[in-house]
C-alpha cells in the first residue's frame, strides 16, 4: 500500500514549467494626508521613484487592474501579495478580485514585520483566501511564503491551524532567516530568496540541497529613502545576472522582487526617477532627508562596516559607470553621491541624471526586460504595448482558460532539483495515507 500510494503521488507532484510572480505591495493610499499612506510619509514613505500611474491607491481596480495587465502581458502567471496587517484586508480582497477576473493566481506572503503572531490573528482570513481554486499549492497543499524578522522577534510562530480542508499549508520560510548550516525549523517545507549585492549568495541558495522546492528571486537592486531606519546600502543594476540565474537555475517560481516597493526602491513596475530638492514642485517626502541620502558621509559610515562590493569587483553607485552594469555603495564618495542611472528623470522616456552621460532611458525598460527573458519571440514592441496598457487598453487576446495553480498539477521530466522535491513530497503524501492528517 506504502509503494501504491508512492507511485500515485508520483505524477501529480512536478511541473516543468517555470513560474514567474510578483511580489506586490497593498499598503498605498491615495491621499494628501502625510500619515499612513506611504506615499507621503514624514518617516516611510519617501522614494526616489514616482509609479507611471502617480500616486494611487492598492485599493483601485482600475489601477489593479492595470498593474495585472502589465504583469500578464510580460509573462508573469500570477502575484504574492505582502499582508502585514488586518487593515490592508479591503486592498488584498480588491487586487484578488481582479487576480481571478484576469485569469492569474496568487498567494498571500505573511509578513510579521509589524505583528509578530500575525499569521494566527488573520487564520480565518488566510483560509478563505487558501480554498479559492486560483491560490497556489504544491503537492496540494496550499502555500504559505512567510516574510520573517527574526532581527525584531526571534523565531516565527508557525501557524497554528490547518487548511479548511484539513491539510497543513506548504511553508516557505524567509533563506536569510535561517542559516545555511542549520536545518529547517520543525513545520517549514522550503525557503525563498529576496534580494542582495552577493549574487554568490543567490547562487548558493539554488544550489543548496536544503531547500527542496526553489524560489528563485529577481531584481533590480535597492535604494531605500527611509528617514527614520536603514536596512542595507544602495546598489543597483542587478535585474540581467538575477534573471539569467533564474533562466539557467529553473527554479519552481521565481519572484520579482518587488513590484511595488517604492520607499526601499526595488520597484519592477514601470516608473521614472522623482525630480527633488530646492527647487522641487513636489515637496511630498522628499527622499532627500533619507538616511542615506548624506553630502558628507560615505555610504560604508552610515552602514557602520564596509558595503559589500564582491571584493572590488562591484564598483560604486556613481554616474561614471555604465547603466547596465552592478554596483554598489558609494565608494569614498558621500552616500547622496549614488545615482540610478537606468531611469529617466520626470518622464516615462528621456535622459536620466545629467551626470550620467546617458542616451534615452524609459521607465518601461526593467519590464521590457524581464518580458524579454520570459517570452522572447512574443514580445515585440513592448513598451508601447505597456504604455497602452497603462493608458486604458486592455490585451484580451490574452485572456484564454484559466491555467490550474497547482505547481504539482503535470507529469514532467525530472530535473535534479525537482527530483528531489518529488521525492520529498511523494514521501509526505505516503506518510499521511498511513498516519492519518
Amino acid at each position: 500500500a506504502l509503494l501504491a500510494a508512492l507511485l500515485g503521488a508520483w505524477p501529480s507532484v512536478v511541473s516543468a514549467e517555470v513560474t514567474y510572480v510578483a511580489h506586490l505591495m497593498p499598503w498605498f493610499e491615495n491621499t494628501s494626508a502625510t500619515q499612513g499612506s506611504h506615499w507621503c510619509d514624514p518617516d516611510y514613505g519617501n522614494s526616489y521613484y514616482r509609479s507611471v500611474f502617480g500616486r494611487y491607491s492598492s485599493a483601485d481596480p482600475a489601477v489593479i487592474r492595470k498593474q495585472l495587465w502589465l504583469m500578464k502581458s510580460a509573462g508573469l502567471d500570477g502575484v504574492w501579495i505582502d499582508l502585514q496587517f488586518a487593515s490592508w484586508l479591503p486592498a488584498v480582497e480588491a487586487i484578488v478580485e481582479q487576480v481571478k477576473a484576469l485569469e492569474m493566481n496568487f498567494a498571500i506572503v505573511v509578513d510579521n514585520y509589524a505583528q509578530p503572531d500575525i499569521v494566527n490573528s488573520l487564520a480565518e482570513d488566510l483560509q478563505r483566501f487558501m480554498e479559492m481554486p486560483n491560490y497556489y499549492r504544491v503537492f496540494g497543499r496550499a502555500l504559505l511564503p512567510y516574510y520573517e524578522h527574526p532581527e525584531r522577534w526571534g523565531p516565527a510562530k508557525v501557524p497554528s491551524w490547518r487548511t479548511r480542508d484539513g491539510h497543513h499549508m506548504y511553508i516557505l520560510g524567509t533563506y536569510a532567516a535561517h542559516p545555511e548550516d542549520e536545518p529547517l525549523p520543525p513545520g517549514y517545507d522550503s525557503l525563498f530568496f529576496w534580494a542582495s549585492p552577493d549574487v554568490s549568495w543567490l547562487e548558493s541558495y539554488y544550489r543548496s540541497p536544503r531547500v527542496p522546492m526553489k524560489v528563485g528571486s529577481v531584481y533590480r537592486g535597492w535604494y531605500e529613502a527611509y528617514r527614520d531606519r536603514k536596512h542595507v546600502p544602495p546598489f543597483h543594476g542587478f535585474l540581467p545576472e538575477t534573471l539569467a540565474l533564474a533562466r539557467k537555475h529553473q527554479p519552481h517560481f521565481v519572484q520579482l522582487v518587488t513590484w511595488n516597493d517604492y520607499g526601499e526602491g526595488t520597484m519592477l513596475e514601470p516608473s521614472y526617477l522623482r525630480h527633488f530638492g530646492d527647487d522641487s514642485v513636489d515637496k511630498c517626502g522628499d527622499p532627500a532627508g533619507a538616511t542615506w541620502h548624506s553630502q558628507t558621509r560615505t555610504c560604508s559610515d552610515i552602514f557602520g562596516r564596509p558595503v559589500f562590493n564582491d571584493g572590488g569587483r562591484l564598483p560604486p553607485c556613481l554616474p561614471n559607470r555604465s547603466k547596465s552594469q552592478p554596483c554598489s555603495g558609494s565608494g569614498e564618495a558621500p552616500c547622496a553621491a549614488v545615482v540610478d542611472c537606468s531611469k529617466p528623470v520626470e518622464n516615462v522616456f528621456g535622459p536620466s541624471v545629467a551626470a550620467c552621460g546617458q542616451g534615452t532611458v524609459g521607465a518601461y525598460d526593467d519590464l521590457e526586460l524581464i518580458a524579454d527573458a520570459i517570452r522572447p519571440l512574443e514580445l515585440r514592441g513592448a513598451p508601447r504595448a505597456f504604455q497602452d496598457i497603462v493608458n486604458g487598453k486592455e490585451p484580451q487576446h490574452l485572456l484564454t482558460r484559466p491555467v490550474d495553480p497547482d505547481l504539482s498539477s503535470a507529469a514532467s521530466p525530472l530535473q535534479p532539483h525537482r527530483l528531489a522535491a518529488a521525492l520529498a513530497g511523494a514521501a509526505a503524501a505516503a506518510w499521511l495515507l498511513v498516519l492519518g492528517p
